[in-house]
C-alpha cells in the first residue's frame, strides 16, 4: 500500500488506498477469529470495500468485492455452512483483495482476468441467491440503489411529518411545503423509479396534494395534518421494504389509507349552490329572469387541446396498467389537474370540453374511474383521440363526438342527466310587482305637517295587522312610529338619547330642561391594564397562530406593549 509524501495532498487513489486497507484489515480480524464470524459485520464490511472501490471507479476490484459479499451474504442466509475450508477461501480472498488494492496505481490487464476469477470462484461458492435479492436484481437494483431509496425515502418522510404536524397547527404555514418538494426530487430523479410501484403515483399524489395548497385549498387542516402524515408513514414503509427486500407491498395498508384520504381531500372543494335553491319553498316569483353566464376565457387553443388529448390517451392506457386497486385510485386522481384546466378552454368546442371534464371529474370523485377501469379507461381513450384531432378537424362535429362521450361517461355510474334550464318559463312584468297605492290620508292627517311616506302592500280586508315578527308586522310597527313625522336629521339628537322628561326621541332643535353636558371621559382609562392586559395577551398568542406576515408583526408589537400595562395596577 502506497503511502503519500510528507505534506502532499490525498489523492483519490491514496485515499481510496487508506480506507480500502482499513475496511480488508478489519475483515480479516473478523475471519481470523476462532469462533464464526458475525454475519452481520461480514456483510457489511463486504459492502462498504465494493462501495469504496465504485466510488474510486476501480471496477474490477469491485467486482471481486462483490464476490465476497456474495459469500457473506450466503454465510448470513445459511445457505453456505461456515466450515474450515469456506474459512480458508475467505481469508485467502481477502489477501487477494488486499493486493488488488496495492496494485490500484499500475493496474493491469492481467489484474481484471485474476479480479474476475476471484469474484466467479466466490459466487460460485456462495450458490444461488434468495428470492428476495434475486427480485431486487431483476429490477436492475443494486446492495447500493436499496439503500440509496432507504436513505431518501426516510429523509422525505421526515420532511413530509415535520409538514404535516406545522399544518395540523397553522394552516396558512407553507414554508414546510417547500422543504417536501426539494426532499423529493433526488428519488424522482432515480430510473428504477417506475419499477417500484406505488413509490411513482404516491409521490405524485403528494406533489397534487402540495399544489392544491399552495392554490389556497379550503380542506379542512385536521384532514391536511392527516394526509402528510400519513404519506410520511407510507414512504418510510416502502422506503424499509425496498431495503430488506427489493420492491414495496403496492397494497399495503399505509398505501391504502393514503389513498382514501387524498379522496376526501380532492373532495373538499366547496360545491358550487344554486341560486334557486336559496329561495323559500313558496309559489314564489323567484328568478324572474335568467342570466347570461360570462363568457368563458380563451385560455386554450388547438394546439393545447391537442397536448391535453395525447395525455388523456396516455392515462387511460397508465390507468388499465395499474396492477393494484390502489395504484389505480391514485392514478385516476392524477387526472383532476388536466380536467381543471379543459374547464377553461376556449373556442367553439369550449361548452362540451368543459361538460366533460367535469363530468370525468366526478366521475373519478365517486370511484368510478377505480371500480369500472376498463370502461373508464376507454371513454377517457375516446375523449383523447377526439381533442388529438382538434387542430385540424369540423369544430362542429368534434363537439357532437365530445358530447357522445360525455353522456357515456355520465351513464356508468347512473348518474342523473343536468336539468336543462326552461327556456319557456313565464316571465313576469315588474309593473305587477309593485306595490298597492295607500288609501287616502283624512283631513286631520292632511293638516298636519308630514314627512315623505313609503308605500308598502296593504291587506285587501281593513281590519288592525298584528306586529308580528314577520316583514308586514314589521311595516306595521314603522307606520306607528312615523305617524307622529319626521324632523330633520341630526347626529346631536343620535348621541343624546331618549328626553329625559318624555321618555321619547328629542326632536331636532329640543334640548331638555336642565340636561347636563356629557362628561369628559379620560382614554387612558380604556387601556388595558393587569389581569385584562395579560387576557388580552393570552388572545394575542392564540391569534399569532393563524397568521403570519404583517398580522404577525403587528400582533408583535401589540403584546409588546402588553407587557407593559401588564405591570401597573389596574
Amino acid at each position: 500500500m502506497t503511502t503519500p509524501t510528507q505534506g502532499q495532498p490525498l489523492g483519490m487513489s491514496d485515499f481510496f488506498a487508506l480506507e480500502a486497507g482499513e475496511y480488508l484489515d478489519r475483515l480479516d480480524a473478523v475471519l481470523q477469529s476462532d469462533a464464526p464470524p458475525a454475519a452481520d459485520e461480514f456483510v457489511r464490511l463486504s459492502r462498504a470495500l465494493r462501495g469504496s472501490a465504485l466510488m474510486a471507479s476501480q471496477q474490477a476490484i469491485a467486482r471481486a468485492a462483490t464476490g465476497i459479499e456474495a459469500l457473506a451474504r450466503a454465510v448470513r442466509e445459511g445457505r453456505r455452512a461456515w466450515d474450515p475450508g469456506t474459512k480458508q477461501i475467505a481469508i485467502r480472498a481477502v489477501d487477494d483483495l488486499k493486493i488488488f488494492v496495492r496494485r490500484a496505481a499500475s493496474w493491469t490487464e492481467a489484474d481484471t482476468a485474476k479480479a474476475e476469477a476471484l469474484a466467479a470462484q466466490l459466487e460460485q461458492l456462495a450458490g444461488r441467491p434468495s428470492a428476495q435479492v434475486r427480485a431486487a436484481e431483476a429490477l436492475g437494483l443494486d446492495a447500493g440503489a436499496r439503500a440509496f431509496v432507504a436513505r431518501e425515502g426516510a429523509a422525505i418522510a421526515s420532511a413530509l411529518d415535520r409538514a404535516g404536524k406545522a399544518l395540523s397547527a397553522n394552516p396558512l404555514a407553507h414554508d414546510p411545503l417547500q422543504h417536501v418538494l426539494k426532499a423529493i426530487q433526488p428519488l424522482r430523479g432515480l430510473a428504477a423509479l417506475n419499477d417500484l410501484p406505488p413509490l411513482p403515483d404516491l409521490l405524485e399524489g403528494i406533489e397534487r396534494a402540495i399544489g392544491e395548497l399552495s392554490r389556497g385549498s379550503a380542506a379542512p387542516s385536521a384532514l391536511v395534518g392527516e394526509l402528510f402524515q400519513t404519506a410520511a408513514g407510507s414512504i418510510a414503509h416502502a422506503a424499509r421494504e425496498v431495503a430488506e427486500r427489493g420492491r414495496p407491498d403496492p397494497e399495503g395498508a399505509a398505501f391504502r389509507k393514503f389513498a382514501g384520504l387524498l379522496m376526501q381531500f380532492m373532495e373538499s372543494e366547496p360545491e358550487v349552490v344554486p341560486i334557486d335553491s336559496l329561495f323559500h319553498s313558496d309559489a314564489g316569483p323567484h328568478i324572474v329572469q335568467r342570466g347570461t353566464p360570462p363568457a368563458r376565457p380563451a385560455t386554450l387553443g388547438r394546439l393545447e387541446l391537442v397536448s391535453h388529448g395525447e395525455h388523456l390517451r396516455q392515462a387511460a392506457d397508465s390507468l388499465e396498467r395499474a396492477p393494484s386497486p390502489t395504484q389505480r385510485e391514485l392514478r385516476a386522481h392524477t387526472l383532476a389537474g388536466t380536467f381543471r384546466a379543459l374547464g377553461g378552454a376556449g373556442g367553439p368546442v369550449a361548452e362540451r370540453v368543459a361538460e366533460f371534464a367535469q363530468v370525468a371529474r366526478d366521475a373519478v370523485t365517486r370511484g368510478i374511474a377505480v371500480n369500472q377501469a376498463a370502461v373508464f379507461a376507454a371513454e377517457l381513450r375516446r375523449a383523447g383521440d377526439i381533442l388529438s384531432r382538434a387542430g385540424a378537424g369540423d369544430e362542429a362535429a368534434l363537439a357532437a363526438e365530445l358530447a357522445a362521450v360525455t353522456a357515456a361517461v355520465r351513464a356508468l355510474g347512473g348518474a342523473p342527466a343536468p336539468a336543462v334550464p326552461e327556456s319557456a318559463a313565464p316571465v313576469v312584468s315588474i309593473e305587477s310587482l309593485a306595490p298597492v297605492a295607500p288609501p287616502a290620508p283624512s283631513l286631520a292627517a292632511a293638516a298636519r305637517p308630514s314627512a315623505p311616506r313609503i308605500s308598502a302592500p296593504r291587506p285587501a280586508v281593513d281590519e288592525p295587522v298584528p306586529e308580528s315578527a314577520d316583514l308586514v308586522g314589521s311595516w306595521t310597527a314603522y307606520e306607528r312610529l312615523a305617524a307622529p313625522g319626521f324632523g330633520t336629521a341630526s347626529l346631536d339628537v343620535l348621541l343624546q338619547g331618549p328626553s329625559a322628561d318624555t321618555g321619547r326621541p328629542i326632536t331636532p332643535g329640543h334640548r331638555p330642561r336642565g340636561a347636563a353636558e356629557p362628561a369628559v371621559v379620560d382614554i387612558r382609562t380604556l387601556l388595558y391594564r393587569g389581569a385584562r392586559a395579560r387576557q388580552r395577551a393570552q388572545e394575542l398568542r392564540e391569534a399569532a397562530k393563524r397568521v403570519n406576515g404583517d398580522e404577525l408583526r403587528a400582533i408583535i408589537d401589540e403584546v409588546c406593549d402588553l407587557v407593559v400595562l401588564a405591570i401597573e395596577p389596574e
